[in-house]
């Protein structure tokens, strides 16, 4: 599924090029937007972390030039553990949920975008938030004795940055926006909590060679070494955004 976005991203690019290398008049007449709102669906999430995701936006259009953008969804991200943490402990009964929120103010690029908005190519800073929680029973392996313990966490991301994207109006009501790069300054926060008889440092360590395995990009330089003592999670990072949205324009 991430080739597809990836491929998909890529062909964006091309009609993007293809767009530029088009002659252009400046001295054109902005037609106003023939319709001010756009219904959009997200399966970015559903695609690079679980299919129990669901993401929408809305888009509406304040002018010839700009528009604003409001998502908001469910959240979950794919399995972390194995069923055994600690060589000797096995997790039980797990939950997990979250939320993810995000907001656009979009600038369309009139000089080349020769169709009413939202058609186009635009400029944006925004803002996003990922919050997610999580929770685990602890059970001693070969011991007959019900969970002894429990693991609980929560984790959220706030994003600050500026993106480049792409929107395509198709049969006058059917959208595809493309955020081809969306750089951010991001802060990473949360807490992992072990409530019971047993050795934290263990459980951490765990936690932290896991989060390590699966995001290649995290290392001793992204998650501070106290994250293995305390199971505290503070700091702060770049991140990176791309988004493939399907809408409904009216």
């Amino acid at each position: 599924m991430k080739k597809h976005i990836v491929l998909l991203i890529a062909s964006a690019y091309m009609a993007v090029g293809a767009g530029f290398a088009q002659k252009v008049d400046t001295l054109q007449v902005v037609r106003d937007p023939v319709y001010k709102n756009v219904i959009k669906y997200n399966p970015t999430p559903k695609i690079l972390w679980s299919s129990n995701n669901w993401t929408f936006s809305y888009e509406r259009i304040l002018n010839n030039k700009q528009s604003f953008t409001v998502g908001l969804g469910y959240l979950e991200f794919g399995q972390l553990f194995k069923d055994t943490i600690a060589n000797n402990i096995r997790l039980t009964n797990r939950w997990k949920n979250g939320i993810n929120f995000s907001f656009e103010y979009r600038f369309y690029m009139l000089k080349r975008n020769n169709r009413p908005l939202p058609d186009g190519l635009y400029l944006a800073p925004y803002f996003s938030f990922y919050g997610y929680k999580f929770g685990n029973g602890l059970d001693l392996i070969n011991t007959p004795a019900d969970d002894f313990a429990k693991l609980t966490g929560d984790f959220y991301i706030f994003n600050l940055g500026g993106e480049l994207g792409y929107q395509f109006v198709l049969w006058k009501r059917m959208t595809i926006d493309l955020i081809l790069v969306g750089p951010s300054f991001s802060y990473y926060g949360g807490k992992v909590n072990v409530r019971g008889d047993v050795e934290w440092e263990d459980i951490n360590l765990e936690i932290y060679e896991e989060l390590k395995e699966k995001y290649p990009m995290i290392d001793d330089f992204v998650i501070d070494k106290t994250f293995k003592k305390d199971g505290i999670l503070d700091l702060t990072s770049f991140g990176l955004r791309y988004v493939l949205q399907i809408g409904f324009h009216f």
